[in-house]
């Protein structure tokens, strides 16, 4: 299975998509770019980034929308590791008034955490979300069979969920920080809006990229 192809294979696409919902007193964002495969040789360490950026409720990205800024309820980041290419995005919503400001400061975030490597009470915050508890992913049958189709869909070994914990306990800063580097480009990432057009359409050219109303199909 291709490790890291599919997602350097994605062409990027920067722009600010509109969607307009008249009268809509709340915007969705989903904010995002293609990502490496299930199999990259950088997955425990992005699973690590993606719980200090927005994996977690104290991650950087919900601390910063929902504790310093109150104009969401919550925002959450996610790897989506296929077999060739997924995907990393964020997801939120806020109040219209907030929108332009939201994307900003989603992908400030997104350069942050390119720039310099997580603080070591980031890392073992991340290090514990991830391992306490782990066991509890295979209680059930259902768990145990969702984690069978894993490893036939991607083609990992048959102890991969016995290293886990270890994997974990073992990224540093400075493998966060490669990661992110490699990994994080929040000049590529497209920016979705669905929000009023009439209130925020104006206030995206704020984030510097061109915004294009488009109109859903449904």
């Amino acid at each position: 299975v291709p490790s890291t192809v599919g997602a350097s294979a994605t062409t990027p696409d920067s722009r600010v998509l509109l969607v307009d919902r008249p009268g809509a007193a709340q915007s969705e964002l989903r904010i995002g770019h293609a990502a490496p495969s299930r199999t990259t040789p950088d997955y425990h360490a992005l699973v690590v980034l993606n719980a200090v950026i927005g994996g977690q409720f104290t991650s950087r990205i919900n601390r910063r929308l929902r504790e310093e800024k109150g104009i969401t309820y919550g925002a959450h980041t996610s790897f989506d590791f296929r077999r060739q290419a997924g995907s990393f995005s964020c997801d939120t919503s806020v109040q219209s008034d907030a929108t332009a400001d939201a994307v900003c400061d989603v992908l400030q975030e997104f350069a942050s955490i390119r720039d310099v490597a997580v603080s070591p009470g980031e890392l073992a915050a991340a290090r514990a979300s991830l391992t306490r508890g782990y066991v509890r992913n295979f209680e059930t049958a259902g768990q145990i069979s969702r984690a069978a189709v894993q490893l036939a869909t991607h083609g990992l070994p048959g102890d991969t969920f016995d290293r886990f914990v270890p994997l974990i306990e073992g990224i540093e800063r400075d493998d966060v920080l490669k990661a992110a580097t490699t990994w994080i480009r929040p000049g590529d990432a497209t920016v979705v809006v669905v929000g009023a057009g009439e209130s925020v359409g104006a206030s995206l050219s704020k984030v510097g990229r061109t915004v294009e109303t488009i109109a859903p199909e449904f």
